[in-house]
């Protein structure tokens, strides 16, 4: 049997990803999750790897003892091929894989966003915001569009994602609710919000 460590913060989305896969495939009593505290002196995942950054997953027991991996694609692959839970890899590996780095890319705009917004006023960039504010309201017109598409399966790799970026979305992007303009995207978030794996993750 595998035993692993997932070092996590419990507000990045990526880690919150990786959690998610633990539960839903049944192998999160394998894990032992460590809060990290990155940004710090303290940071314990500077003791594993030098990108002091979350998520990291180190491989304790097992044939890939000593493995870390350090990137939230790479530790949900990895996780995904322990436990008896529900297939993540989608119908299809390529749509699968599209689905996944659009869903990235729709978070990776809604962080930098929500970063540039917390910085002191002079340090701000206005058409910056600006920018990734528009990028995600395309993204978010377009997956109202495509909630057929999402609902077309129960669970997968790349739809965990897009609902943990509409969760981040609500978490760092202060008084932009999102749900009222897109109903059916709303409906399909909640779904997979009140997944238990979901649940037990919440940063709210």
């Amino acid at each position: 049997m595998h035993q692993m460590t997932l070092y996590h913060t419990p507000t990045s989305p990526f880690a919150r990803k990786a959690r998610i896969v633990a539960r839903e495939r049944g192998v999160i009593d394998d894990v032992t999750e460590i809060h990290a505290q990155i940004r710090t002196p303290q940071n314990e995942v500077l003791a594993i790897s030098a990108t002091g950054k979350v998520p990291a997953l180190t491989v304790d027991e097992g044939p890939d003892k000593g493995l870390v991996l350090v990137e939230s694609a790479m530790i949900c692959e990895y996780l995904s091929q322990f436990g008896n839970g529900p297939s993540l890899a989608g119908s299809a590996p390529w749509p699968e894989k599209a689905l996944d780095g659009y869903a990235h890319a729709f978070l990776d705009s809604i962080a930098w966003r929500g970063r540039d917004s917390r910085r002191p006023d002079g340090e701000r960039s206005p058409s910056f915001m600006a920018l990734e504010a528009e990028r995600q309201a395309r993204c978010l017109a377009d997956l109202e569009r495509r909630v057929d598409e999402l609902a077309a399966a129960e669970i997968s790799l790349g739809r965990i994602l897009v609902a943990v970026a509409l969760d981040f979305h609500l978490l760092r992007i202060a008084g932009e609710d999102w749900r009222p303009a897109h109903p059916r995207l709303a409906d399909w978030h909640a779904r997979m919000a009140a997944r238990p794996s979901f649940v037990a993750t919440t940063p709210f």
